[in-house]
Order: C-alpha cells, then structure tokens, then sequence
C-alpha cells in the first residue's frame, strides 16, 4: 500500500524503438525544492510496475518507504506489460532492450521538474542489478546503484547452478530456454566484468535467506568491483530473501511462502535511505 502522504503521478516514455514505457512517479508530499529520485528496474520478464511477488507488491514497499524519506520514485510496466507497448516483436526482444528501457527511465526521471537531475539513483532488483548496471554503462544520467540480490555471473551459469538440484524436466525445459534468442543475448554478459566499469558508487545488497543469488556469487561480483577499485558498499542481512522482504523462521528452514504478504526488512529499507543520503 502507498504511504498516506505520496503524491503520485502517471507517466510514459519512449524508449529507443518507440516502444512507449509506462510508469508511476510518486512524490514526497511536502518536498522543499528539487528532490533526488530512485528509479526502480525488476527482472525482465512479464512483470508490471508493482514487480509483484506472490501477493507482496514488492516495488510498491520500496517506493513507500523511499517516499517517506523524501525521495521522488519512478516504477514502470516492463515492456508489453500492462500499459507499457513494445515497437519490437515479443519474439525479437533481446536484453539490449530492455537496457534501453532503463536507460529513457532514467532520463524520464531527470528530466521531472520536481526532481534534481544530479541526484538520480537506480535500484536494479535480482536481474534488474544487470540491468541497471548495464543502464550506466551506457551512459544513463545515474549517481549511484543500488543492487539487491543481482544477478552477479553469466546467466548460463546461474542457470545450472539453479538446476544442481533440480529435477530432469525442469533442466531440460532450461536448457530449451539457454538456446532461445532471448537469452542467447545474454551469452557474453559477466556482471563481474561489467561492474568493473562502473564509475558511480554502488550500493550491493543480499539476504541470507536468498535462494536465487547464491552467497559464493554474490561475493565475486563484490570482489570483482572492490578489485577494480570502486567506490562499493556491501550490507547482507539475516532474515532476508532475494528481494529483502522478512522471512519467518519456519521459511528460512523450509522455502518461503508467497502467498502469504511480506514485508520489506526495515533494516535494510535504512540502509538503502541512509547509503542514497550520503551518495
């Protein structure tokens, strides 16, 4: 649910093929001049500006809490989804388009009378971390990275390491997925070589309770961008899930239970408000 006090306003933007994005900018309500703003990017798939998981909203808990801090926050419908269109043909779509659409995000956000452009920061989300990093490599107008439980090897090898245990059928539905042209897109993408370019500060994040983004991965991109000299923060914390939200004891032993709402880990929200604060 929206904080009492947003202010909230629809949008849309073209992205490089003319595909018209579209999203929800939400305001703190009483901002004194010019407010810095999050631009929020999930996975790539067929999900909307809420990044919905389960039946917990997860984008709109960030932008509450944001809100409340006094940041401005843009979330969009991934393309084809929702109220967003897509100029490129579902089967045509690779991931340099969905960078793109990142990237006119980030400089719709800017370009808000309401926000100061010096002071736009992404949160990029599981594969959205790729995704955002991917955006300011490209030379989006961004002035730090928050990435939450990112994608932090090649997708290939996320892939298999996901299904080590999995059943038959679900590796070979996999590895039909690895040869589509979607995902071939992906074959010579290594966030750790990525995330060795990057020039803003960056902002990583994990819970211990993360399922999709194991800890040995997620300390190689860490040592990727520390080995490269980055200006880098890295926080985990107990408790968490791949995308921050509280589990109970019972889920950390078993799986998590998403048909049940979660909520955001208030540690981490802080941690994200004070880092942005501060950078």
């Amino acid at each position: 649910m929206l904080h009492a006090l947003t202010l909230l306003l629809g949008l849309t933007f073209a992205s490089a093929d003319g595909s018209s994005i579209a999203g929800t900018m939400t305001y703190p309500q009483s901002p004194s001049g010019k407010v810095p703003a999050v631009v929020l990017v999930g996975s790539n798939g067929p999900a909307d500006r809420t990044e919905l998981v389960g039946v917990t909203p997860v984008f709109d808990l960030y932008a509450d809490v944001l809100n409340t801090a006094g940041f401005a926050v843009l979330r969009y419908d991934n393309r084809g989804v929702g109220q967003s269109t897509t100029r490129t043909q579902a089967e045509r779509v690779r991931r340099q388009n969905f960078v793109d659409d990142a990237v006119a995000a980030v400089r719709a956000a800017a370009s808000d009378p309401a926000v100061d452009a010096s002071r736009v920061y992404v949160l990029g989300l599981s594969e959205g971390g790729e995704t955002a990093i991917a955006a300011a490599l490209a030379g989006a107008p961004v002035r730090g990275l928050v990435l939450v439980g990112p994608l932090s090897v090649p997708y290939a090898q996320a892939m298999a390491e996901q299904d080590a245990t999995a059943s038959p059928l679900v590796k070979q539905r996999d590895a039909l997925l690895l040869a589509m042209p979607y995902f071939q897109s992906y074959a010579s993408v290594d966030p750790r070589k990525e995330i060795a370019f990057v020039r803003q500060p960056l902002l990583l994040m994990r819970g211990f309770g993360d399922m999709q983004t194991p800890a040995a991965d997620f300390d190689g991109l860490m040592q990727a961008a520390q080995g490269a000299r980055r200006d880098v923060t890295v926080k985990r914390f107990p408790g968490d899930d791949h995308f921050l939200l509280q589990l109970s004891d019972e889920e950390l032993g078993g799986s998590p239970q998403y048909q049940q709402r979660h909520e955001l880990d208030p540690a981490a929200a802080g941690a994200i408000v004070t880092w942005l604060r501060t950078h």
